[in-house]
């Protein structure tokens, strides 16, 4: 985390940042600003990744969090409408149908939803009749489904009709082993009862806006995601280590059913290749919690948290990860419990979301971090001798060798600053957890050989390459949101006689 911070603090500091003329407190007779800025932790952070959203807690400590796309099961997923148009016929006066089996589900109770109904007849009387038909596990505002048709004889035979549309919307239905029963009587106005010559019944499509019966094992694809993750762009080798990453993943679930994820992919893409993500909590199986049947319209909330104390997520994050790739489906029923009565709701779903954090805790070895910066040196042909002056006042718990190269208009380095690169961002003190407790303050002022002043001066632009390291204990240190660098950069001199 740290080192991905520096980078981004000095492509900020490189490219002149609210650069303010600077009084120098020197006793140099001539000063020259080059950069006067204050970089705050929180700005640095958000700059480093464009992925990943800085979460800042209420003790100031500093997150990245990466989320996937939100993966999700709805009602329409696991049992679509049963289409309708071929008419069932009715051979007698009681006719019992089966209903078909959608996705191992057997109906106790349902609530129908949209689609409409309609009946046909035909007969071969030459007077008035009166037909009754009606569905006993079907009812309306707690009456059964009752429709009466009066059927006048108009002097041609056979006398045949087909009703009217009949919505099935809000209609309960309650089939008895899966079965439901169509009935008719046909009387004439005598009293008398009959069988007409034929009779259907048709539907549209049955939809329900509600289910409770049995629910069977069934496997439902969700979705196969990725999430990237940028925060180890630029790093290589084993430059920088996360300490306490974690991986959350939270089903959020209205099926009144018991519901097992089924982790079809889960593995972290390399710069070398694939790790397999591992844990006991994978092994034994993510279940999710469910609404009863008392608590239909509710959703249960279910977290399955993985860090290094229950899985090599350490281990496979410090290993420059690219990507995270996984293929989750739902299981339902996994115990298959025969003798049960769940439900689902025509809102019913379960979405689950995949979550990576990053605390800003961690170590960094040697990771370089440059930029690249215009500026007018031609100045210093003024001076008779002087120095480079570089004040830094570093609240963040990390330490940086520096080395600057004067570059011509060509963007050709032609000379360096030092020899070898120099530590010049001085490490805050920090407490017994890694995080800073107070500021340290570094000066120094680098000697220009009298004999650089001339080609110093030509420089069109500078680059400025750091290494990043943390404290020589080699413990995690932790980025707060308050912890800042304020740094000055300038020339400071003699002017020539």
């Amino acid at each position: 985390m740290k080192s991905t911070h520096f980078l981004i603090l000095f492509l900020i500091i490189l490219s002149g940042c609210n650069i303010k003329d600077v009084s120098l407190h020197s006793n140099a007779e001539w000063a020259f600003p080059l950069i006067n800025g204050n970089i705050k932790a929180t700005n640095l952070i958000r700059e480093s990744t464009s992925d990943a959203e800085l979460i800042i807690s209420q003790d100031g400590s500093l997150t990245l969090k990466y989320t996937g796309e939100v993966l999700q099961l709805t009602k329409r997923d696991i049992f679509t409408p049963i289409p309708g148009g071929i008419p069932i016929p009715m051979l007698d006066t009681l006719v019992q149908i089966t209903l078909p089996n959608v996705n191992n589900v057997i109906i106790k109770r349902s609530v129908l939803n949209q689609g409409n109904y309609m009946i046909s007849y035909s007969h071969t009387r030459p007077e008035n009749i009166k037909l009754q038909f009606w569905v006993p596990e079907m009812s309306v505002n707690n009456e059964p489904l009752l429709n009466i048709f009066d059927i006048p004889y108009k002097g041609i035979l056979p006398v045949s009709g087909t009703s009217s549309k009949y919505s099935l919307n809000d209609i309960v239905l309650k089939p008895i082993n899966n079965k439901i029963t169509l009935r008719y009587i046909g009387t004439n106005e005598m009293g008398e009862r009959f069988k007409i010559t034929a009779g259907f019944f048709s539907f549209d499509q049955i939809d329900f806006k509600y289910i409770e019966g049995y629910i069977g094992q069934n496997v439902y694809d969700i979705k196969k995601d990725s999430i990237e993750i940028d925060f180890y762009t630029g790093i290589s080798g084993d430059n920088a280590t996360i300490d306490d990453p974690k991986v959350t993943m939270t089903a959020v679930n209205s099926f009144g059913f018991p519901t097992k994820a089924l982790i079809n992919q889960f593995v972290v893409e390399t710069n070398t290749g694939s790790v397999n993500f591992q844990s006991p909590l994978l092994d034994a199986g993510l279940t999710f919690n469910f609404p009863k049947v008392t608590e239909a319209g509710q959703s249960k909330t279910t977290n399955y948290v993985f860090d290094k104390s229950n899985s090599n997520v350490k281990d496979i994050f410090n290993t420059q990860t690219r990507r995270v790739v996984y293929d989750i489906d739902a299981l339902s029923n996994p115990d298959q419990v025969q003798d049960s009565t769940y439900f689902v709701t025509d809102s019913s779903k379960v979405t689950i979301t995949v979550t990576i954090e990053f605390p800003v805790k961690g170590t960094v070895k040697q990771y370089p971090a440059s930029k690249i910066f215009d500026v007018d040196a031609s100045p210093l042909s003024d001076l008779e001798e002087g120095g480079l002056l570089i004040k830094t006042t570093n609240l963040i718990p990390i330490a940086a060798d520096m080395q600057l190269y004067l570059m011509d208009k060509n963007g050709q380095v032609f000379d360096s600053v030092f020899a070898l690169p120099q530590t010049l961002i001085m490490a805050a003190k920090t407490n017994a957890l890694g995080v800073s407790t107070e500021a340290t303050i570094h000066t120094q002022v680098i000697p220009i050989p009298v004999s650089k002043i001339a080609s110093w001066s030509t420089a069109k632009s500078i680059k400025i390459s750091a290494w990043f390291n943390s404290p020589s204990n080699n413990l995690p240190i932790i980025v707060s949101a308050r912890d800042d660098i304020q740094i000055q950069v300038g020339f400071i001199g003699k002017l020539k006689i």
